[in-house]
C-alpha cells in the first residue's frame, strides 16, 4: 500500500468519510460525498484512493482497506 504520497484535500475528505463509514454502497457513497462533503465528482477521487491502496472496491460497494484499519487500530 503506497501511503507515503501526500493526499489532496478532497482525497483526505473522502478518506475521512470512509473511516467513519467503513463500507458504503457505490451510489450512496457518490451521493453522500457530493452532498455532505461538497465534492462535485467523487468517482475519480475514490479511484485514486483505490489505486493508492486506501480503499478497496467490493461488489457494488467501496470499503476502507482492512489492513489500514488493523495498522491504525480503527
Amino acid at each position: 500500500m503506497a501511503q507515503s504520497a501526500k493526499l489532496s484535500k478532497e482525497e483526505e475528505a473522502v478518506l475521512r468519510y470512509f473511516l467513519k463509514n467503513k463500507s458504503v454502497g457505490e451510489i450512496i457513497a457518490i451521493r453522500e460525498l457530493q452532498v455532505l462533503e461538497g465534492i462535485k465528482d467523487p468517482l475519480p477521487i475514490i479511484n485514486s484512493l483505490i489505486e493508492k491502496g486506501y480503499l478497496v472496491k467490493g461488489r457494488g460497494c467501496y470499503n476502507i482497506n482492512p489492513s489500514l484499519l488493523k495498522k491504525n487500530k480503527i
